[in-house]
């Protein structure tokens, strides 16, 4: 390719660049007129930048780019607009959420005529030997799931539908026959079956039961995935995004992503976490080691385990300290603490970064403590582990991140007071726990590297709702309401430094981005405001104009200028 980098130098302006070896430089791209916002803090602020053969040449003023304008693609942008690092979202499921877009979607359904509404097209169209799949039904919205309410409309065909945040199933009576489900049916380890006054299951599973049924459903064909993906992958990127973290990836996906690197259709960086279970133990590390050597591609590398320790505090699995309100029960883990330990110790011993989900404060104990274990077994190394959602802390355990070095992974989108704080939460934990809710503010003040992420398709992913939610702590829908607890707000620089250079470091890619630094990929997001300066209500009311990808648009929005060409 004309243009090939030599090496770095300093122009007599000052600024960093590449001297190329040709007086014009091929692949070019110029990106001048707006604020450019590096992230870096050795020098955070420009007025333009250069982007040569897919890696960032020059940062600095418009005059400083001024030798890489000669056959550059130029786009002078609006004022007003902010060129920023592009969105690293830390725990995104996106092929599998891509996946199942292709199934029957309960989002917002409430009532009866809503479920036949959304199930019975499905019916028409499908097999009648297929399964009825789907899922995005919420407690919150839809109240009294049963087997019932969907075999009035399935009848004996096999139905089974997972819930918005993963943790539940709703099967009707064909399915619960199909798994041989009945009252006799024991709890497995880790998961429940909920059951009616004479025992009877209700044709909900909670967590690890979940299995029983979701192991006979057939693989969803590559067809499927393959069109799912590229919808997803579009989705993500004309939001800015650039990378994620896929933190629950089975074979079935981390296939999916390497047939779409092979045919050069994976733009995103994947980095990609493996789920071990409890009862798979050491095989369990042994197995992602086996997936990180299987299916590392030019866009994709296994690096993480994924632990599932906990569920969800509105459904009572949620692992918590002291029990919830009126109950007995505080909850169960997934692991015990000698599992989880004993996996973390041979995950963190075989250099991969352990991937924790914790809801309730005991799940981030054990997962803190499982990670205390790991470094005094191994010693200290620059592990990087995280956990995950962190929607009750204890505050003893808020300075543990920085001493150990653990990363705050965290949905700000979740940080409002939505009917899931509000109904079924804040009145299962009262109010003294409640001030524990999403402490990020507090995580900052300790020290903690927090890392931002949307959980997709649990919630959006648009990185802009986090970052104001992060910011306000209230409803984008209602800027004038409630907010949830004031003292753990963060400033639009913490969410920026979260969904950037902290996304890079969470990933071990900050070499490579995160930041507009000369020699890193010129992966670039531009909106079409400056969103540290507009009141922190509108911030989520930003729209990108351009997502560069290794120096290439990989997503043009409405406003975007028409660049002057070579």
């Amino acid at each position: 390719m004309p243009g090939t980098l030599r090496k770095f130098n300093l122009l007599a302006t000052g600024v960093a660049a590449l001297i190329l070896s040709s007086a014009a430089y091929a692949d070019t791209i110029v990106l001048r007129g707006a604020r450019v916002l590096t992230m870096d803090e050795s020098k955070l602020e420009a007025q333009a930048i250069a982007l040569v053969d897919g890696k960032i040449a020059a940062v600095g003023s418009e005059q400083d780019i001024e030798p890489f304008l000669k056959g550059a693609k130029v786009y002078d942008l609006p004022d007003g607009a902010l060129v920023l690092p592009g969105f690293q979202d830390s725990h995104n499921h996106l092929i599998w959420s891509a996946a199942q877009a292709e199934d029957i979607s309960l989002s917002d359904v409430s009532d009866e005529a809503g479920l036949r509404a959304a199930i019975e097209p499905a019916m028409a169209a499908l097999p009648k030997d297929a399964w009825l799949r789907g899922g995005g039904w919420s407690v919150a919205v839809y109240k009294e799931p049963s087997a019932a309410a969907l075999d009035k409309i399935t009848g004996d065909r096999p139905a089974w539908f997972e819930d918005v945040d993963g943790h539940s199933g709703w099967a009707n009576s064909a399915a619960l026959k199909a798994a041989g489900i009945d009252a006799s049916t024991k709890d497995p380890e880790g998961g429940r079956i909920d059951r009616d006054s004479e025992g009877n299951p209700t044709g909900m599973l909670r967590e690890n039961a979940m299995a029983l049924v979701a192991d006979l459903l057939p693989d969803y064909p590559d067809s499927q995935v393959d069109a799912g993906l590229e919808k997803a992958q579009a989705e993500a990127i004309g939001y800015g995004i650039t990378a994620i973290i896929d933190p629950s990836a089975e074979e079935w996906m981390l296939k999916g992503y390497q047939r779409a690197d092979a045919a050069e259709k994976l733009k995103l960086r994947v980095e990609a976490a493996v789920k071990v279970e409890a009862a798979e133990g050491a095989a369990g590390v042994t197995k992602a080691i086996d997936f990180k050597n299987k299916y590392a591609s030019p866009h994709q590398e296994v690096m993480s385990i994924k632990l599932f320790v906990d569920g969800v505090i509105e459904t009572g699995t949620a692992a918590l300290l002291e029990a919830y309100v009126g109950s007995n029960s505080a909850g169960d883990s997934l692991f015990t603490p000698e599992q989880l330990n004993e996996i973390a110790i041979v995950g963190d011993k075989a250099n991969l970064q352990l991937h924790a989900h914790a809801i309730g404060d005991r799940a981030v104990r054990m997962a803190l403590d499982a990670y205390e274990a790991a470094e005094k077994a191994n010693g200290k190394r620059d592990s990087r582990h995280q956990i995950t959602h962190l929607e009750l802390v204890d505050p003893a355990d808020v300075p543990r991140f920085k001493e150990l070095g653990v990363i705050a992974n965290v949905q700000a989108l979740w940080a409002y007071p939505d009917t899931y704080i509000v109904d079924l939460t804040q009145p299962k934990i009262g109010p003294e726990r409640s001030e524990w809710l999403y402490p990020f503010g507090a995580l900052k003040q300790a020290g903690a590297t927090i890392a931002g992420s949307s959980d997709w398709s649990v919630s959006s992913m648009n990185p802009l709702e986090a970052i104001q939610t992060g910011v306000t702590r209230q409803d984008i829908a209602d800027p004038n309401g409630a907010v949830l607890t004031p003292q753990h707000k963060l400033d639009v620089m913490d969410m920026l430094r979260a969904y950037t250079v902290n996304g890079a470091y969470a990933a071990f890619d900050e070499t490579e981005s995160g930041t507009l630094a000369v020699g890193k990929r010129a992966d670039v997001v531009v909106l079409d405001k400056d969103i540290t300066k507009v009141p922190a209500t509108e911030i989520a009311t930003g729209k990108v104009l351009v997502t560069l990808i290794d120096g290439a648009p990989a997503y043009e929005g409405e406003g975007l200028p028409t660049p002057t060409e070579p």
